[in-house]
C-alpha cells in the first residue's frame, strides 16, 4: 500500500520539503548573526558517528589547540558515512595480542572463512553482519575492502610509515601479507599519504590460493574555514576456487587415508575442482568537503607578546560529498568439463567458463549542519542532507530458450537456432534521491545520543527509509563508573540488485523481492572498573533474503527473530591476564537462518618487561562455537548459502587454539605463534564453513615496525 501509492506519497513529501528550506534559512541566519556579533565563551566540539565515542576527535577549529590532542604526534581519524564527520581512530599499537590480530579469527569473536588468508569471509555473529551491497561478489571481503567508512586519515608533526609482515607454512604452502602506509604533513593543514595491502596465500589445500593487491592513495587539507578529506583507491581480489574438499573424512577420520602408514598430506585431499577462478576488481574515488561559517572568539588567554588569543568558531557547515565506486567480477575456468559436471543446469552455450559482471555507482550528498555548542545555549547539532545516486549494472543477456530449456551437464544436444558469434549483455540502470538528517549531542557524560535517519522520496528505491539511533548514560554505582547505552533502528531496505538480477552459466534468476524490514532493540551496560561489559538485543527481520540450497535467492515467509545476549569479562593481575568472551544467539527459523548458539573467545597469558623496555607475552587463545548447519561457500556466485542437499554436514563443537609469544621493543612489534595446536588433543573436525577446513597445524611468524620520525 505504501509503494503503490506513489503520486499521493509524493504529494505528502511538500511539507518537508517546506521544513528543510526554512531549516536551511535559519542555519545561514544564525551562522550569519554569530559571526557579525562574535563574544561569548568558548564551548566544546566533538565530531563522532556515535553519541557515545569516547574519542571524539574535536572540529578543525579546536584540532590544533586541543590540549588532549596537541602533544600527539601521530592522530588517525575516520569520516562519518555521507557526511564525512570525524572521530578518533585508534590506531593498532598495542603491545599485547598482536598475533592474534593478524588472524582472520581475530577480526570477530566469530568468523567463518575458507581456511586460506584472504579468502572470502562472513562473521557467525548475525549482529555483526552489514547490508547485502548491490554488487554482492564483494561482500566476501569486506574485512579486506577500503570503504569510505573504515579508512584513516592522518595529522602528524613529523613523517610515519609502519609496515607489517607475517607468513606461516612451507615454501608449497606459505601465507604471507605485506601492509604498509607512509604519511606525512606539509605544514599544519595539509596531509597527504598512501597505503598498501598485499596478500599472496599459496594455500594448505589443493587450488585454494589467494592473491589480493590493495592501494590507497589519499590526502586532506583543514582549515578553520575549508575542510577537505579525499582517496583513490585500487582493490584486486584473485581467488582459487576449489569448491571445498569432496571428503570430509580426510579431516575427521585421517587414518582411513593413509597410504603406506603415513599420513596424507593435505595438498592431496580431493576437491571439488581444481582450475576454476574467481577476480574481483573494485575501483573508488572519493572526496568530501565543507565551508564552515561562524565567528572569531578572544579567549582569556594571551600569547607571550601579551596579545589576546583568538579561535575561530564554527556555527554551521556547507557539505559536499562524492562517490564513485567501480566493481567488475569475473568467474572463469580452464576445464570447463569439470566445473559443469557440478551444477544442475547450464544457460550458456559458450564453451568456456566465462561469467562477467559489473557495476558502477555515483553518490553525491549535499548537507547544511547547524554545530553543537557555539554557545552555552546550544545543547545539540542538527544536519540536513539530500543525496542523489544513480547506479548502473552490466551482465550477461538471458537467452530465452536455455531459460525454458537449460542444457544438462554431458549433454551435447545443440540449438541451431543460436548464435554465440557475440557477447550478450544486458545493462541495467537505476537511480534513487534520499532526504535525511541527523540530531545529536555529543558534549557531557550525564547523557548522550544520535540519532539518523533517510528516506527515499523519488527512483527506483521510492519508500527505501532507515532510522537508527543510540542513547547512553554515565553514573557512578557503588563508587564504580557504569555506563549504560540503548541503540537501535528500524529499516525498510531494498534488496540488492544481483539477489534480483543474475544470468551466468550456471544460475539464472529474475525475481521480484519484497522490501526487507528489520526492527532492532538493544542495550550494554559497561563496568570499566571490573572490565565487564553485558550486552543484549533482539532483532525482527521480515522479508529477509537468503540464498538457498540450490544456490538461488530465496524470501522468507517467517518474521524471523534473533536474540542475542554478550558478555565480556577480563581479569589482570599484576603479570597475569585472562580475556573472555561470550555471546549466545537464537534464530527463530534455523533452516533459513542457521547460528551458533553460543561463539566464545578465551585468552590467558602471562605478560612481563625485561631490561625495562622489552615486553613479552605468552599465552594461547582459543576459538570455539557450538555445532551447527554452517552455510556452504558456493564459488559460482560468491555467496554462503545453505548446505547443498546431499551433502549436509555439523560444524563447529571443536576448539581453534593457538600457542603464541608476542613481543614488543619500542617501536617493533614480533610474535611467533603455533597455529591450530588443538589437533594434538581432540578429535580432528576443524572446519570452518561446511566442506572448508581450517588450516592444519604449523608455524606462524610476524613483525610490525613504525618509524615516525
Amino acid at each position: 500500500m505504501f509503494l503503490s501509492q506513489k503520486r499521493p506519497f509524493l504529494l505528502s513529501l511538500h511539507p518537508m520539503k517546506y521544513c528543510l528550506y526554512i531549516f536551511i534559512i535559519i542555519i545561514i541566519s544564525v551562522s550569519s548573526s554569530y559571526a557579525q556579533q562574535g563574544g561569548g565563551q568558548r564551548g566544546g566540539f566533538s565530531l563522532s558517528n556515535l553519541a557515545s565515542s569516547k574519542n571524539a576527535l574535536p572540529d578543525s577549529l579546536l584540532f590544533k589547540d586541543s590540549t588532549e590532542l596537541k602533544n600527539k604526534r601521530i592522530i588517525a581519524y575516520s569520516l562519518t558515512p555521507y557526511i564525512g564527520d570525524s572521530y578518533i581512530a585508534p590506531l593498532d599499537t598495542n603491545k599485547l595480542n598482536y598475533a592474534n590480530s593478524t588472524l582472520m579469527d581475530g577480526h570477530g569473536l566469530s568468523v567463518a572463512y575458507l581456511g586460506n588468508v584472504g579468502s572470502p569471509a562472513q562473521s557467525r555473529i548475525f549482529s555483526e553482519r552489514g547490508e547485502a551491497r548491490d554488487f554482492i561478489f564483494a561482500d566476501g571481503y569486506n574485512y579486506y575492502k577500503y570503504t569510505p567508512e573504515n579508512v584513516h586519515y592522518f595529522d602528524v608533526k613529523t613523517p610515519y610509515s609502519n609496515v607489517t609482515y607475517t607468513f606461516g607454512g612451507a615454501s608449497i604452502n606459505k601465507e604471507e601479507r605485506l601492509k604498509g602506509v607512509l604519511t606525512t604533513n606539509f605544514g599544519k593543514k595539509i596531509n597527504v599519504g598512501a597505503d598498501f595491502d598485499y596478500i599472496y596465500g599459496r594455500g594448505f589445500y589443493n587450488s585454494n590460493g589467494t592473491k589480493l593487491v590493495s592501494y590507497r592513495l589519499f590526502g586532506s587539507y583543514r582549515s578553520d574555514r575549508y575542510e577537505l578529506n579525499a582517496y583513490l583507491s585500487n582493490q584486486h581480489f584473485v581467488i582459487n576456487e576449489n569448491g571445498g574438499i569432496s571428503e570430509t573424512t580426510y579431516i575427521t577420520d585421517p587414518d582411513s587415508h593413509q597410504q603406506n602408514n603415513r599420513e596424507i598430506d593435505s595438498k592431496s585431499i580431493p576437491t571439488r575442482y581444481s582450475t576454476t577462478w574467481n577476480r574481483v576488481r573494485n575501483k573508488q574515488y572519493y572526496l568530501t568537503h565543507r565551508y564552515n561559517l561562524g565567528f572569531v572568539r578572544t579567549l582569556d588567554d594571551f600569547d607571550e607578546e601579551g596579545n589576546a588569543k583568538e579561535i575561530f568558531v564554527p556555527v554551521s557547515s556547507i557539505i559536499h560529498t562524492f562517490e564513485y565506486e567501480d566493481n567488475r567480477r569475473r568467474f572463469y575456468s580452464s576445464s570447463t568439463a569439470v566445473t559443469d559436471t557440478s551444477y544442475q543446469n547450464i544457460y550458456n552455450l559458450d564453451p568456456e567458463l566465462n561469467d562477467r559482471m559489473s557495476s558502477w555507482n555515483y553518490k553525491n550528498t549535499f548537507a547544511l549542519s547547524l554545530r553543537e555548542g557555539f554557545q552555552d545555549w546550544v545543547k545539540l547539532g542538527l544536519t540536513a542532507f539530500i543525496r542523489f545516486e544513480q547506479r548502473k549494472f552490466r551482465t550477461q543477456a538471458p537467452i530465452q530458450e536455455l531459460i525454458d530449456n537449460p542444457i544438462k551437464p554431458g549433454n551435447t544436444t545443440l540449438y541451431p537456432t543460436l548464435s554465440l558469434d557475440f557477447p550478450l549483455i544486458k545493462d541495467y540502470s537505476e537511480s534513487s534521491t534520499y532526504l535525511g538528517g541527523e540530531i545529536y549531542k555529543r558534549q557531557g557524560s550525564i547523557l548522550t545520543y544520535n540519532a539518523r535517519g533517510e528516506l527515499a522520496i523519488v527512483g527506483d528505491d521510492i519508500g527505501e527509509f532507515r532510522l537508527d539511533g543510540e542513547l547512553q548514560t554515565r553514573f557512578n554505582l557503588f563508587n564504580k563508573e557504569l555506563s549504560i547505552k540503548a541503540n537501535g533502528y528500524i529499516k525498510n531496505v531494498t534488496p540488492a540488485f544481483f539477489q534480483r538480477h543474475f544470468y551466468s552459466r550456471y544460475f539464472w534468476w529474475d525475481n521480484k523481492l519484497k522490501n526487507t524490514k528489520q526492527v532492532y532493540v538493544g542495550g550494554e551496560a559497561k563496568i570499566e572498573a571490573t572490565e565487564t561489559t553485558l550486552s543484549a538485543g533482539v532483532e525482527s527481520i521480515e522479508n529477509y533474503v537468503f540464498f538457498n540450497s540450490a544456490g538461488v535467492p530465496e524470501q522468507s515467509g517467517s518474521n524471523i527473530q534473533i536474540v542475542s545476549a554478550r558478555l565480556k569479562q577480563d581479569f589482570h593481575y599484576k603479570a597475569f591476564g585472562w580475556e573472555n568472551e561470550i555471546v549466545y544467539q537464537l534464530s527463530s527459523e534455523k533452516k533459513e537462518l542457521p547460528l551458533p548458539q553460543v561463539s566464545a573467545y578465551t585468552n590467558i597469558y602471562l605478560a612481563t618487561k625485561l631490561a625495562k623496555v622489552l615486553t613479552v607475552q605468552i599465552g594461547a587463545d582459543a576459538h570455539y562455537f557450538t555445532e551447527y548447519d554452517a552455510p556452504y561457500y558456493e564459488p559460482a556466485t560468491q555467496q554462503f548459502q545453505l548446505q547443498r542437499k546431499g551433502y549436509e554436514m555439523k560444524v563447529g563443537n571443536y576448539p581453534l587454539v593457538n600457542a603464541y609469544v608476542n613481543f614488543h621493543l619500542k617501536q617493533t612489534r614480533f610474535f611467533i605463534m603455533m597455529y591450530n595446536v588443538g589437533t594434538l588433543f581432540t578429535d580432528p573436525n576443524y572446519f570452518s564453513l561446511a566442506n572448508y577446513p581450517l588450516n592444519p597445524m604449523h608455524l606462524k611468524f610476524g613483525l610490525s615496525v613504525n618509524f615516525n620520525n
